[in-house]
């Protein structure tokens, strides 16, 4: 069984020792979430040289040897030829680095999800490498129910996070209710709509719905939504 879990891989050294065709991808997406990345490959990856010129990725061009793992707290294995996967799992546990080996469980200690994504909306869907196709359909299932307006949601969200705290700070119970409220209310229906004013409005709304709320200043908050 799977324990799942959010990292934070912002400043964090990771090793990708990679050639297998989805190498370019996985490695963007790493160097995306802020990891300080290094590709140990000899091939050629040419969606990953502008990474390299502006100093977001430090490529080796070179086959992986013993000790290449050192320094890491993960690493990512995607080799055209596998019979190397053994080998880099033994000394990833020997050093204690966390190891992912494309589509060889066996040599794994954590597996990849199948990953639907809306700015800060993230939606992992795994069947703990049982059937992946089986992730990915559930993933575009979900794709056409949670579109972008979710990612703008969150973004008009993250404003209320200081509002919601200024407004109850002396409850727990009444920041909880405001909360809802705000997830609660139509503004999500109105974002869908391209009516992002009247979202805002609603949330504004939604927020100081109750008497016990603090009054806060909202011309030192309240900003247009774009």
């Amino acid at each position: 069984m799977y324990y799942p879990v959010m990292l934070d891989l912002r400043d964090k050294k990771v090793l990708f020792i990679g050639g297998g065709i989805e190498t370019e991808v996985k490695v963007q997406r790493l160097v995306d979430a802020g990891a300080r990345v290094r590709l140990i490959s000899p091939f050629d990856h040419p969606a990953l040289d502008a990474l390299v010129q502006d100093g977001r990725l430090d490529w080796q061009r070179r086959a992986y040897h013993y000790g290449d793992l050192a320094g890491f707290m993960l690493c990512f294995v995607h080799l055209p030829d596998t019979t190397l996967n053994a080998t880099i799992a033994a000394e990833a546990r020997e050093r204690g680095i966390w190891l992912n080996a494309v589509d060889d469980s066996p040599h794994c200690d954590f597996i990849l999800p199948s990953i639907h994504r809306q700015g800060d909306l993230v939606i992992a869907i795994s069947t703990s490498g049982v059937a992946p196709a089986l992730a990915v359909r559930i993933k575009e299932h979900l794709s056409a129910v949670y579109g972008p307006e979710y990612a703008a949601f969150l973004d008009v969200l993250r404003s209320f996070r200081s509002l919601v705290k200024q407004a109850y700070p002396h409850s727990f119970a009444e920041r909880r209710a405001a909360w809802y409220r705000l997830v609660d209310s139509e503004a999500l229906t109105m974002l869908r709509t391209g009516d992002y004013v009247q979202a805002q409005n609603l949330l504004w709304q939604a927020l100081y719905d109750t008497a016990s709320a603090v009054p806060v200043d909202l011309s030192l908050h309240q900003q247009e939504v774009v």
